[in-house]
């Protein structure tokens, strides 16, 4: 019994982790007399943000764990191929790739909150991927609307692209129309499974996504969604991959993570090897904003295949859950 308590107690404090960080940083941004804005981002380099998608090459070699090396090599190679056809897009064509990047980054961030409430309120039926949509809408939307000219800054700078008022209402215009499309998603799915909305699950997810909106109506947009990338995606993102690859090879969670933040280095040294020798490139900007800008440039070309990785490793976690 006591086991269980402490158990369920470790649980909720894990559950609770990600909003609460996202809480004392904004106290934090409050309090310190200098902006957070590009140093959240190097953070999140060093700590939780690169290693939570660098992780990928554990998830590539437990896939690969019943097969040969040449399968582990294969996922890797097709991992690359689709980074550096985004970075052509990127430079091809940046203000589609961008908005590109923006749809996908709502996908990614709500199914990942979603998936979060659903592995803790277990019991409460599972709520549809639009409704979590809309989260991730909001996360990208808010910055974009609000602020299009500072959200547009860092990949104005890395693909030398400035902004301007055309930008600013395509901006503006893209929020709106994600938001719209969200919502329209969502309101059709309450139609099909209307007693979800009632669930425990449910009540939480709202709580938490008012909290959200305050913080990025109350934050500067890069601090916003970086402090958002890092204290609540990255941190969620760790903790699944900790209790679905890493349950029982340490008794202590900050061993498990730093055992984690090793086994990623295979990715994320030379990832972040790469964000710095881009950032020699940039023209203007002191070297912690433009680690911050390559930073973000970089989740840009690897979001596509770290999405499709993490949706085929939780689709096979829910196949043998099922089975």
């Amino acid at each position: 019994m006591v086991n269980s308590s402490k158990a369920s107690a470790k649980q909720a404090l894990l559950f609770f982790l990600p909003i609460t960080q996202l809480i004392i940083l904004w106290m934090v941004s409050r309090l310190l007399p200098y902006d957070l804005s590009s140093i959240i981002w190097v953070v999140a380099l060093l700590f939780l943000g690169m290693a939570h998608g660098a992780m990928d090459i554990v998830i590539i070699k437990e896939n690969a764990a019943n097969r040969n090396c040449f399968d582990t090599w294969k996922t890797v190679g097709w991992y690359l191929s689709l980074m550096v056809a985004a970075w052509i897009g990127l430079m091809l064509a940046p203000v589609l790739t961008v908005l590109s990047f923006l749809i996908l980054t709502a996908i990614h961030f709500g199914e990942a909150d979603r998936t979060s409430f659903s592995d803790f309120f277990e019991k409460s039926p599972e709520f549809p991927k639009s409704w979590a949509w809309i989260r991730g809408s909001l996360v990208v939307a808010l910055p974009c609307y609000f602020h299009p000219r500072e959200s547009w800054g860092p990949f104005g700078s890395i693909t030398a692209t400035p902004g301007g008022e055309s930008l600013d209402v395509i901006l503006k215009t893209f929020s709106l129309s994600l938001l719209g499309l969200s919502s329209l998603l969502a309101a059709i799915s309450f139609f099909k499974c209307p007693k979800q909305i009632f669930s425990y699950g449910f009540l939480f997810f709202v709580l938490e996504s008012i909290v959200a909106v305050f913080w990025f109506l109350s934050t500067p947009p890069l601090l916003a969604i970086g402090g958002y990338f890092l204290c609540m995606h990255s941190t969620r993102h760790m903790q699944k991959l900790m209790s679905q690859f890493y349950s029982t090879k340490e008794s202590s969670i900050f061993f498990k993570q730093v055992k984690m933040h090793i086994d990623s280095l295979a990715f994320g040294l030379p990832a972040i090897l790469f964000v710095v020798a881009w950032a020699l490139f940039l023209d203007s900007g002191s070297l912690i904003q433009k680690i911050a800008y390559t930073s973000i440039g970089f989740y840009l070309i690897s979001t596509l295949p770290h999405h499709i990785l993490v949706s085929k490793m939780l689709k096979e976690i829910g196949v043998r859950n099922q089975a």
